[in-house]
């Protein structure tokens, strides 16, 4: 019974290592750094939509959702809403009524889209920054201790539970992971002038 209770603790150690590594900091890893010399330059396709919190979100938990590829969704983070974010959306839903929605800090959105949204309706506004992106392969995941050869969790500044990112998605050169159907969706290479 005692060799029985040692093993089920011994797995669940396991089990709970594997569920709740912490994540990566990407930025700290050499090899996937240097990548980031030859990245490819992208900007996103669509309009992305943008509105400041009402009164009643202020300090509430906001879920951020993405398709779980199989026609559903999934709730990829949790946010608290301040009054120095800016709620961004895309224009499609992901599934009935439920759109990939985030919170962006507004000096970050001033960044990429060039002035703040006046009002908590949301308003159409197209990105003016660029990304550098690269292609998240076997090797990178290995190099961010992936445990299953198809995901990684890398830090991020808005959840400390980090952000998952997948093969054949892309990370950029800020500090977040681009799915593979987002980017495929979402984004287009920018071409260099020669």
């Amino acid at each position: 019974m005692k060799m029985i209770k040692t093993i089920f603790a011994a797995s669940m150690f396991t089990l709970t290592c594997n569920v709740f590594a912490a994540p990566v900091e990407f930025q700290k890893i050499p090899e996937i750094m240097a990548k980031f010399e030859h990245a490819q330059v992208f900007v996103k396709k669509d309009k992305t939509l943008g509105r400041l919190p009402t009164d009643t979100e202020m300090g509430s938990v906001f879920p951020t959702y993405i398709s779980d590829t199989k026609g559903g969704f999934i709730v990829e983070t949790s946010n608290r809403v301040t009054n120095d974010i800016v709620i961004a959306s895309k224009i499609t839903p992901i599934v009935d009524n439920i759109y990939n929605q985030w919170l962006v800090p507004k000096s970050t959105w001033v960044k990429t889209y060039g002035e703040l949204p006046v009002s908590s309706e949301f308003q159409s506004f197209k990105r003016i920054k660029t990304i550098k992106a690269i292609l998240i392969d076997t090797e990178m995941l290995k190099l961010m201790g992936s445990k299953d050869g198809k995901t990684a969790t890398i830090k991020v500044s808005w959840s400390d539970n980090g952000m998952t990112v997948y093969k054949d998605g892309y990370l950029a050169n800020y500090e977040y992971g681009i799915a593979p159907e987002e980017m495929k969706e979402t984004y287009e290479r920018v071409k260099e002038n020669k």
